[in-house]
């Protein structure tokens, strides 16, 4: 948009401390703020009455003459903390502060809004994939490496033992290693065949032939079966508008695609074709075979150290001389366990090495790269162009798609959904005709978090599936090789380190273990602060008083300013302990997990985009027999919710209260923590008195 003040001098991007990025005019550096954006940079105590201003210039109505996007008219906000009415609103929430106003703000109202200094470019730091062959045979090499070293260490216990020998430490490590491919091969061999049962009762699926698909999607199965010398897949379509896409199997000539019924209606020919092609470039690549025996390795080792902790057991019961060999089948199993989570990473990088040529394969399949990364955006980072709503009638908009929901595109171990937000801009038609319209600069933003949000990486290390965000970059790489403009090219300069937040949300998470662990490092043993006798009441006390104050952290104040989906997915310093309080109004559009009967949790969608809607109660029962009972009647509807936009990676809001009809709901799980934090609390306060004796 241009400047409202210089009107021909466009707004530019920049970046704040606070990991917001804001539109500023370079001439006569007024600032622009998305609906919502404004919160992020006020005192919590303040958000109320800036809140309430606002609300108050929208009712008003009183003209300034100042014109904003779309030629909306912009209201002077009074009734701040400032001595000027230099601060404007529309009727979307959107704000526009001159300089003075800006000024005036930060020395009246501890407004935050420092400008960031910008780094390097996310783009360098994005490495080329390594070849399949070499990783995959590194990754094997390393994996049964680690086997075969388990299996001297075994050989070499045993023999220092005068009861056995080494070769018993072989047939030990030989009988875990059998156990482990026996259940690989049945996991392997009964896995489609289970999934085929849980789609056939859980959810609506029904088998296609390729002659009942599009023709699109007809010829391109077809001509990709046939160049690369495998069966034409099953596909399977789920009837949900929720677009979702996975492949499972035993070998790439009886592999299972399914897709649901919003792949259809979300995507272009190509770019469907693409998202198929993915799937198919895991049966061509015999991922799923793969991903079993190197998932052996993780099995092996688990049963290693399950099986030296029973010997340990079974040592230290046989007597004195037992008791001597106990020592070395605990370091064993310790030593067993911490491989075991180092295969469990191997394998991890090894299915995300996976998913990148998957993607490859399938710009490959189709001759376009972007064609898949339009994909991904529309189903991960699809946040919706923007358009002006009133200029539409309300029988046009409501001829549009209404069911768009969340994607995860999984392998067979995963079945999980992946890619996290879609959305479907309700003010555009899909009738093959209208053009759906995406702003890349909504996209870049919603990437930071992946790129730059330490969380981030600690997820992917935890994670089957590349982020988004980082497919998107190799996708627009690919696209340049082959001479095709890249869908997107992140050019954001990061602006600040962010491992400040996320060191401060480990203490936080570990916060109650902490407290304990000071608590014992404080006191001597020849002059304690508490008497020995009391040691535990106070360990019971401090955690209780150490999960209160986690839980004020992770729930903070009572106050839920209005944002829209896109201010939200634009943030940077959010984790799933570091929330944002927020009010969200939109429209239910589908279930968190597509066709899934029980599912409780929902997708919204407003004007700007889609999130999902964590719906939580004490008891999981009560999520699905809410799931079951209400989950949807809610779709279609328009709610209003309060809560905490939280992402981990998935971005979410957990749901405090929503409001459906002028019926309004609550979550309770939040209020029955600080119960359990109060009472664990009051355990230890009355251990100390003696008022509980155990």
């Amino acid at each position: 948009m241009n400047c409202p003040s210089c009107k021909d001098c466009k707004l530019e991007p920049k970046s704040t401390t606070a990991g917001v990025e804001l539109d500023t005019c370079r001439r006569c550096n007024s600032v622009w703020l998305d609906r919502g954006e404004i919160f992020l940079h006020i005192p919590s105590k303040q958000i109320t009455p800036f809140n309430k201003a606002i609300e108050e210039a929208v009712q008003r109505k009183e003209k300034s003459g100042y014109k904003s996007q779309n030629n909306k008219d912009m209201y002077p906000v009074s009734n701040l903390p400032i001595d000027s009415n230099e601060i404007f609103v529309d009727d979307n929430r959107g704000i526009w502060a001159t300089e003075r106003g800006i000024n005036e703000l930060k020395t009246s109202s501890s407004f935050r809004l420092d400008w960031a200094e910008a780094s390097a470019p996310a783009t360098r730091y994005i490495k080329r994939l390594p070849n399949l062959v070499l990783s995959s045979t590194v990754t094997f090499g390393a994996l049964y490496g680690l086997v075969a070293l388990a299996l001297i260490t075994l050989s070499l216990l045993f023999e220092s033992d005068s009861s056995t020998s080494g070769d018993d430490g072989i047939f030990v490590g030989g009988s875990l290693l059998t156990i482990s491919f026996i259940i690989t091969i049945i996991g392997f061999l009964l896995g489609p065949f289970i999934m085929d049962l849980q789609l056939r009762w859980l959810f609506t699926i029904e088998w296609l032939e390729p002659n009942q698909l599009p023709k699109a999607l007809e010829t391109y199965l077809k001509e990709t079966s046939t160049k690369n010398n495998i069966n034409i897949p099953y596909m399977g379509v789920i009837n949900d508008m929720a677009p979702n896409a996975f492949t499972y199997g035993h070998t790439p000539n009886n592999a299972r695609i399914v897709i649901t019924k919003g792949l259809f209606e979300l995507l272009e020919e190509d770019e469907l074709n693409s998202v198929v092609g993915h799937e198919i470039g895991h049966a061509v690549h015999w991922d799923i075979l793969l991903m079993s025996f190197a998932q052996m390795v993780p099995i092996f080792f688990y049963y290693m150290y399950r099986a030296c902790l029973e010997a340990a057991e079974k040592a230290s019961k046989a007597g004195k001389d037992g008791a001597k060999a106990a020592p070395p089948f605990i370091l064993v199993a310790i030593g067993s366990y911490i491989v075991y989570i180092i295969a469990e990473y191997l394998v991890l990088y090894f299915s995300r090495v996976r998913e990148y040529y998957a993607d490859r394969f399938g710009a490959e399949s189709v001759g376009s790269a972007s064609a898949l990364s339009g994909a991904l955006v529309k189903i991960a980072y699809g946040l919706a162009g923007r358009r002006d709503a009133e200029s539409r009638s309300e029988e046009e908009n409501s001829s549009t798609i209404n069911s768009i929901g969340a994607l995860g595109i999984s392998n067979a171990e995963s079945g999980q959904m992946l890619a996290v937000t879609s959305s479907n801009n309700s003010d555009y038609e899909w009738d093959g005709e209208t053009q759906y319209e995406i702003n890349k600069n909504s996209i870049m933003g919603a990437m930071k978090w992946d790129l730059w949000n330490p969380w981030a990486t600690f997820y992917e290390l935890n994670s089957t599936h590349p982020l988004t965000a980082k497919r998107l970059l190799h996708l627009s790489r690919q696209s340049e090789e082959i001479g095709e403009e890249p869908y997107i090219t992140f050019n954001l300069a990061k602006p600040e380190s962010y491992w400040d937040e996320f060191v401060h949300d480990i203490i936080m998470i570990l916060f109650p273990w902490l407290l304990i662990i000071g608590f014992f490092l404080v006191p001597t043993y020849d002059n304690p602060i508490i008497p020995p006798e009391h040691w535990f009441s106070a360990v019971v006390f401090l955690f209780g008083l150490g999960y209160l104050y986690k839980l004020y952290f992770r729930y903070p104040n009572s106050i839920y300013p209005e944002m829209s989906v896109d201010t939200l997915l634009q943030q940077v310093k959010v984790s799933d302990i570091r929330p944002i309080p927020c009010t969200v109004r939109g429209t239910v559009r589908g279930k968190g997990i597509p066709g899934y009967v029980f599912s409780d949790d929902l997708v919204l969608q407003d004007d700007t985009g889609i999130i999902f809607l964590d719906h939580r109660q004490p008891l999981a029962i009560w999520e699905w027999i809410w799931g079951w009972m209400r989950g949807d009647s809610m779709v279609g509807k328009d709610i209003t919710v309060q809560g905490w936009y939280r992402r981990s990676p998935m971005p979410y809001i957990e749901i405090n209260n929503f409001t459906v009809e002028g019926k309004t709901r609550r979550s309770y799980l939040w209020i029955f923590r600080y119960l359990t934090g109060i009472v664990i609390t009051l355990i230890g306060v009355m251990l100390f008195a003696g008022l509980i004796i155990i």
